[in-house]
């Protein structure tokens, strides 16, 4: 047991099965099958629940297993995938994540750059079948397709706005699983990590706040939030982490996000903020602009992967990074098709001392931290050399 699976239809969680199969029937205890409760915030599971069920039974396997500074971390994906999409061989044509993006194969680079399939417990180094040694992937599927990718371009606002508001629907059955996972024995009190893409940083940074609201002492189990490409809008991000912010937690507790951005993904950026619904005040995303809070947050670090800068000091420590054309302005899955960021998220995770943020900004040797202003990088290609 080295992964964990869940699927969820915007406020419904549901156990599927092994290969990832949505079961449309009500949670079967001796399965381990089935629709749970449907979850509302500000309520988390009572004792007893089918969630807790389910999270007990499958955690079983890990309980005195799992190794020193093996973590334990939540997946969520991002746009365009249906839980309950039949899964099948062909990666490439599933758009259910268990099958597309929560697997353990790799594919040659070329195929995983073109088809955006790679697996993502793998390249985070979790093992297939270890019992949970290297550690435990939760597998969060949620529903983030709500019609067709030509619905999106025939009436934006519609199509991604659904998805957007069925990602807030979604970001409190998280927040239980997140409970859930904290309070496990088996787990001996490790923090819980988790990493999103895309949309799923919309599930991600409003489950926080709803933490942070509801039940902030739940705030300290949580780890390394490592963000990429995070399609939430700034007010989003800086409504939660002021939320984080107030809740007094211990400097060496609690959250700290990575958020990883890149200048080459600026157009799909572009198409988060105008499709999306139109919120108050500031409409950029945090994938663009991380918080615009001006300086270093204690909490929050941006870190630009297509940045010669950070390139250059994650070089000299062994890891080499994004590395794609930088005239490409459409690599929004890169952020995890290219093995040597999934390397670099790897190593935030299990070397935690190293990738600490006290070790990351010491004097003299600190690591890049921010972004430029937007469109610099893209237009630079048509200004050439100044």
């Amino acid at each position: 047991m080295s992964i964990v699976r869940l699927s969820c239809v915007r406020d419904t969680l549901c156990a599927p099965k092994a290969d990832g199969d949505f079961v449309d029937t009500t949670y079967n205890r001796r399965r381990r099958l089935g629709r749970m409760e449907s979850l509302a915030s500000p309520r988390l599971p009572d004792d007893g629940s089918d969630l807790e069920h389910y999270l007990n039974t499958a955690l079983a396997p890990a309980t005195g297993r799992l190794e020193d500074g093996a973590p334990v971390v939540v997946m969520v994906h991002g746009f365009l995938f249906d839980p309950r999409h039949t899964p099948g061989e062909d990666r490439s044509a599933s758009h259910n994540p268990h099958t597309r993006v929560y697997h353990f194969d790799e594919a040659p680079f070329p195929d995983e750059r073109r088809e955006h399939h790679t697996g993502w417990p793998g390249r985070l180094g979790f093992r297939e079948n270890d019992g949970g040694r290297r550690g435990v992937a939760i597998a969060f599927g949620w529903h983030s397709n709500p019609g067709s990718a030509g619905a999106l371009i025939r009436g934006c606002p519609s199509h991604y706005a659904r998805a957007y508001a069925y990602a807030g629907e979604t970001s409190w059955p998280l927040a239980a699983v997140i409970d859930q996972l904290a309070g496990h024995h088996a787990l001996a009190r490790r923090p819980v990590d988790i990493v999103a893409h895309s949309l799923g940083a919309r599930v991600v940074v409003r489950a926080i706040a709803q933490i942070a609201r509801h039940a902030p002492a739940l705030l300290s189990r949580l780890g390394r939030v490592l963000l990429l490409g995070g399609a939430e809008y700034v007010v989003e991000g800086r409504l939660m982490y002021d939320r984080v912010s107030r809740a007094g937690l211990a400097p060496s507790m609690g959250p700290t996000f990575y958020n990883i951005v890149s200048r080459e993904n600026d157009v799909l950026d572009v198409l988060a903020e105008n499709c999306g619904p139109r919120t108050f005040g500031y409409s950029q995303v945090i994938g663009r602009n991380g918080l615009e809070h001006g300086g270093r947050a204690e909490r929050w670090m941006d870190l630009q992967i297509d940045s010669g800068d950070l390139q250059a000091w994650l070089a000299e420590r062994g890891h080499a990074i994004s590395g794609d054309d930088p005239a490409n302005v459409w690599d929004h899955w890169y952020y995890y098709t290219f093995p040597g960021n999934m390397r670099f998220y790897e190593a935030i995770l299990r070397d935690r001392a190293a990738w600490d943020f006290a070790a990351l900004r010491r004097p003299g040797e600190a690591i890049p931290e921010g972004v430029p202003r937007r469109w610099d990088t893209f237009m630079r290609q048509f200004r050439g050399p100044s």
